[in-house]
């Protein structure tokens, strides 16, 4: 039995030796300090390799499977420009993200749309859909491989049958000509104060910089994007010390939004408009009746007489997620939409046509998500779960909670007493952002 079993594996070896001569592979190397690194898009165990399926040969295994469950953030391994963002056959809905020196990163099997649209610039570990099991998929899994200039990239050296990978960790792999990435904007900060002046900083424990001279009253952030609302214009700055646009004039501009390199704005009459690149031509998403526009991803969300409506791009078709005209606040972050209705019970769901679930059972005013996370304010006090059946998080008490924020890498915010407030990760003390009683709208990206 020894000796037949030695035999097997002695075969399947030299199978799949064979196979991997077959492709056109781009050798590999450990990493290299002077080349840019990659990072692990998941966290998981290998159930896959390069022309194996860890126990059969598949000759058109072009990559690496990693098993996660269902909802797994998937993030980038490295910044660059998203070419696919969508339904592929075989691949399911999956996104293409082409990068420097010729390489292309592949994500196939996500639970739902991608987060993320083509033409979009996205960071290192920028989430950029979920961990699901579609088109040719037995469970849920991350398929997961590098090309370069078209070719299939060796990245079998990286990983092992049954081994495992953490999330953020670098691909131990040489990538020539993959130069080291430039800095992230990282831990931005932002608030308007009572009387209508913008600060921005970037990073905890730098300094403020004024970023106009008053007359705001509404402020969003998104990658480096910079946007406020100032005398019912819409205004944007691409970096703190960017050049001063006027994305909307006309005095009727009442609530904005960004995420991205998409830009959207309700005006005075309710109509709400968006449009992709600061440079582009506004487009009506709708007639009029809009109190305020919520953005991520390809994703536009709105509340509209007391309804909550979506679509997927600009041009997409016109879906009724919460009718009744009770709701009051909205959000959007990924794939997961939230309301607060006139009765203070918020709603949470992870899919535009899947079903509505409630997280408390009223009191909340105000709703915020980002990556896993739902925050809202209640009572004057900010709670968070961590995933819509999480368990119930009191970030801050004491009842005097205003506006409140989410961000990526686990930073909450809120205004209290008209101070700004903030902290990264859940048991970590509370940052006095900005004191003075005069913070009012605060935002927050890292």
């Amino acid at each position: 039995m020894t000796g037949e079993m030695t035999w097997r594996r002695l075969r399947a070896f030299v199978v799949a030796a064979v196979v991997l001569c077959g492709l056109a592979l781009v050798p590999a190397q450990p990493a290299s300090a002077q080349n840019g690194a990659m990072i692990q898009p998941v966290g998981g165990r290998v159930t896959g390799v390069l022309a194996s399926r860890c126990g059969s040969i598949d000759s058109d295994h072009y990559g690496v499977d990693i098993a996660g469950n269902n909802g797994m953030a998937i993030g980038a391994a490295y910044p660059g420009t998203v070419v696919v963002a969508g339904w592929v056959s075989g691949g399911g809905n999956m996104v293409t993200v082409s990068h420097a020196g010729g390489y292309q990163t592949r994500y196939l099997h996500m639970a739902q749309q991608p987060a993320v649209v083509v033409g979009q610039q996205v960071g290192q570990g920028q989430v950029l859909g979920y961990v699901g099991s579609t088109g040719n998929s037995t469970g849920p899994h991350l398929h997961f491989e590098i090309r370069r200039n078209g070719a299939v990239y060796n990245i079998a050296p990286a990983y092992s049958c049954g081994g495992t990978v953490t999330k953020g960790a670098v691909i131990n792999l040489s990538f020539p000509d993959l130069a080291p990435p430039a800095e992230p904007v990282l831990n931005r900060f932002a608030f308007v104060n009572s009387a209508g002046v913008l600060y921005v900083k970037d990073g905890a424990y730098s300094s403020w910089q004024a970023v106009n001279s008053g007359g705001a009253s509404k402020v969003a952030l998104s990658g480096n994007w910079i946007g406020w609302a100032q005398g019912g214009n819409f205004y944007a700055k691409d970096g703190i010390y960017g050049e001063w646009l006027t994305l909307a004039s006309g005095g009727q501009v009442r609530d904005i939004a960004v995420s991205g390199n998409r830009f959207a704005f309700v005006n005075s009459a309710g109509v709400l408009y968006a449009k992709d690149g600061a440079y582009s031509s506004w487009q009506a998403v709708n007639s009029g009746g809009a109190s305020k526009v919520a953005l991520s991803g390809n994703w536009i969300g709105w509340a509209q007489g007391g309804n909550f409506y979506a679509k997927d791009g600009i041009y997409g078709e016109w879906l009724t997620l919460a009718s009744g005209g009770q709701v009051r606040d909205i959000a959007v972050s990924g794939n997961r939409f939230a309301f607060v209705n006139s009765a203070g019970v918020l709603y949470a769901k992870d899919g535009a046509y899947s079903s509505w679930q409630a997280v408390n059972s009223g009191g909340a005013s105000k709703v915020a998500l980002s990556g896993n996370w739902i925050g809202w304010a209640q009572g004057g006090n900010f709670y968070a779960k961590d995933g819509i059946y999480g368990e119930w998080l009191t970030l801050a008490g004491g009842g005097q909670v205003g506006d409140i924020a989410v961000s990526g890498h686990d930073w909450f915010a809120f205004v209290g007493g008209g101070n700004f407030f903030a902290k990264q990760g859940l048991y970590a003390g509370w940052l006095t952002m900005g004191s003075g009683g005069q913070v009012g709208d605060i935002d927050i990206t890292t």
